[in-house]
């Protein structure tokens, strides 16, 4: 047996426990939880929703909630006992940093984001000026690849990409010059080219600097690329860590092997199947009219003219379009694939087909009925003929409703049919849902569960067609797979059309019958995931593909 290298620890957690008070009595979170992480080490927590992996940073962080209560245990940074005065004095954010899910969240969308940087480097050291701050929030910028960014300097969040604002959340963490950064989930939402760029930042920071990183996610990819060791767990528990390789490689625990079974696994080269075109010809000589088809969509946010200003005229510089000339057809019951970088142009079309956004150009037809889809939607007339599972259950369930009244709207307004008190119900049992949840409100639920009811409020609209945004981006890969099986169960059985909106190509190669690739706006590649994944030599195609993670390729 091949023994590991000792890495002396930088931070331990010893025997912790914690429970949950309720009205019911105490829950348990953490149940004697015990692991280390060493000197420039990169320590990956991994499990199902609900398994206490967000729970351990918090804990760590001292930002746990009044109503968890410590049974047990032991947190040590470099050996000395971490507790509430020391951690609020010297530890947090000097010694012990965050990087949250949400960059959105974590930015003021009203403060320039080098003054937030700024505020966060007097914070945590106020013996600097406001301008020796200024010129370490510049040098912290640069650090994390934000280029120009003296130019940058003055910028509000709503002017950086996705993948840049999750750069500037990770500069506000380096501002105390952290020994342990606690990464909750920080690339959950990127696609795959700007995730390989945060993590390869990450990685560099930890060899350059010898920092030390506890990454919580679910994404089995970022675990291969990034971690040197994983914690497996469960209910609370650990129920397996070991070196990266030797978990993806040989996992032990029947769990463990459970979760990277439930990874979906891109493959490169792949037989032939016949799918449907997105073209009114189909492969096999027979013709059929479109379901639907996007026609010359152009949508640009550019404001045109001179503004008048009291100090004088100022240019206006035009912003670049978010779509530009996009056509493409969807056959009934076909599932269209695309996917794309951040800012291509991916939710942008699928908004429109749903009528919650106008173009600025161009129309959309359903069985050859034309719209005027640069109107509003309630205006044009498409608005509730083609329903959105949306990417972020929380902000898409009306907080105030419950479950049962938010699924007997949909009915209503969306079907236009006579509700049938069964309805709900029956739908909740073929989500695998109980019918208890019915009376709850959203807030009462899991993040699995959660989707399911976006999924069965889109569902019992009984719609033709239903664009999904990202529907398993924030899903661990168990919940993941059943959501698709589910997506797979419900299209076969109503002949239903579908956008699928996804960062993820190994789910898209497996559920899609053709893929669109975007690009700035425009479709850069497209064809079925045959000629997409074996033959396509457009580079850009090859770059998505290249940034899939080489463990979870096959």
């Amino acid at each position: 047996m091949i023994q590991e290298p000792v890495v002396p620890s930088l931070l331990q957690m010893e025997g912790f426990s914690l429970e949950h008070r309720s009205v019911f009595g105490p829950v348990s979170i953490l149940t004697d939880v015990n692991f280390s992480l060493g000197y420039g080490e990169v320590l990956g927590v991994i499990g199902e929703s609900g398994a206490g992996k967000s729970t351990i940073g918090n804990a760590i962080l001292g930002l746990l909630a009044p109503q968890f209560v410590r049974v047990s245990g032991t947190i040590r940074l470099e050996g000395a006992p971490i507790d509430d005065r020391t951690l609020e004095r010297d530890i947090r954010g000097h010694r012990i940093a965050a990087i949250f899910q949400d960059h959105t969240a974590s930015l003021d969308p009203l403060m320039p984001v080098g003054k937030q940087i700024r505020e966060t480097v007097l914070a945590l050291d106020p013996a600097l000026t406001v301008s020796e701050a200024k010129e370490v929030s510049l040098q912290l910028m640069t650090r994390v690849g934000i280029s120009d960014a003296a130019r940058r300097y003055a910028d509000y969040p709503h002017q950086f990409s996705g993948g840049q604002r999750q750069r500037l959340v990770i500069a506000i963490a380096l501002a105390g010059s952290p020994d342990v950064i606690i990464a909750d989930e920080p690339t959950s939402a990127l696609d795959a080219t700007v995730q390989k760029q945060i993590l390869a930042l990450l990685r560099s920071l930890v060899d350059e600097s010898g920092l030390s990183v506890i990454l919580v996610t679910h994404d089995m990819g970022v675990v291969a690329e990034i971690t040197d060791r994983v914690l497996v767990m469960r209910k609370g528990e650990v129920v397996e860590q070991g070196r990266t390789a030797a978990i993806l490689d040989r996992p032990q625990h029947v769990y463990t092997q459970s979760l990277l079974a439930a990874v979906p696994r891109l493959r490169q080269t792949m037989a032939a199947r016949k799918v449907r075109s997105t073209s009114p010809q189909w492969s096999d000589g027979r013709s059929e009219t479109p379901i639907l088809s996007v026609r010359n969509l152009s949508r640009s946010f550019a404001t045109t003219g001179p503004k008048y200003w009291p100090w004088g005229e100022t240019a206006v510089t035009e912003k670049p379009f978010a779509l530009r000339d996009v056509s493409f057809d969807l056959l009934r019951g076909s599932v269209t694939g695309i996917v794309g970088e951040s800012g291509s142009g991916k939710t942008t079309i699928g908004r429109i087909m749903a009528g919650l956004e106008f173009a600025s150009q161009g129309c959309v037809a359903i069985d050859g009925r034309e719209f005027d889809v640069t109107r509003p939607g309630r205006r044009s007339g498409i608005l509730g003929l083609v329903q959105m599972i949306f990417q972020d259950p929380s902000l898409s369930l009306n907080p105030h409703m419950t479950i049962e009244r938010i699924l007997r709207e949909s009915i209503r307004y969306g079907a236009g049919d006579v509700e049938r008190p069964s309805d709900c119900a029956a739908m909740m049992e073929r989500l695998g849902l109980p019918r208890s949840l019915l009376s709850r409100h959203p807030h009462q639920l899991s993040g699995g569960q959660k989707q399911r009811v976006s999924i069965a409020r889109a569902l019992l609209a009984r719609p033709r067609i239903v664009v999904a945004d990202e529907p398993t981006s924030a899903l661990d890969v168990s919940v993941q797979a059943e959501i698709v099986a589910l997506l797979k169960e419900a299209i076969a059985e109503t002949d239903m059309t579908m956008v699928f909106i996804s960062h993820d190509l190994a789910l898209v190669q497996d559920l899609c019958d053709q893929i669109h690739i975007f690009k700035a706006g425009r479709i850069e590649d497209a064809g079925s995931p045959h000629y997409i994944f074996s033959q396509s030599t457009h580079p850009y195609t090859r770059e998505l593909i290249a940034a899939r993670s080489s463990w979870f390729t096959r």
